[in-house]
């Protein structure tokens, strides 16, 4: 018998590194928006546009009253949207406007960042002078876009009084 022979062969490699470059990359995170932003109701009535103290009585000939029925509907976030402008008044407005007798409005700074609850002062203008009442409320930035807040009444109870709304 004849022993048995083995060949190796081996085939040359070579290696190469290509420097490579990876772009700047931006990642954008999404923030959740706020429960309360989400479950806000829409106050949508054209007659919160009202500034002219045209006495509109929407209610079956009545006038609104918000702060009632925000305290019984369990004191809700809410949102200016549509017909009712997209915020909440900043300035004074005349007796009898917006379907209500006291008009409530607030020249309070709006919270800079998204989710966090701001204390602010909404005042009643009941007799002519802008701030017969002064009443607590709070507000919260539900996004980076301009006037995406919602608002909650947490003062008590003093009707007719109601949130007119503007268009900013």
């Amino acid at each position: 018998m004849t022993p048995m022979t083995t060949q190796t062969t081996t085939t040359p490699t070579t290696t190469t590194t290509t420097p490579t470059t990876t772009p700047d990359v931006t990642t954008t995170t999404a923030r959740p928006i706020p429960v309360e932003c989400m479950n806000a109701i829409n106050l949508t009535e054209s007659w919160r546009l009202d500034h002219s103290g045209r006495r509109i009585k929407p209610n079956n000939g009545r006038y609104n009253c918000d702060t009632s029925s925000m305290m019984d509907a369990g004191r809700p976030w809410f949102r200016f949207s549509g017909n009712a402008g997209d915020k909440l008044v900043d300035h004074c407005v005349p007796v009898f406007s917006c379907g209500t007798g006291a008009t409530m409005w607030s020249n309070s700074t709006m919270p800079d960042k998204v989710g966090v609850v701001t204390p602010i002062t909404v005042y009643g203008n009941d007799f002519g002078s802008c701030t017969d009442y002064t009443k607590k409320s709070s507000v919260m930035r539900c996004s980076d876009n301009a006037n995406d807040y919602v608002y909650r009444y947490d003062d008590t109870e003093l009707c007719l009084m109601g949130f007119c709304g503007m268009r900013a």
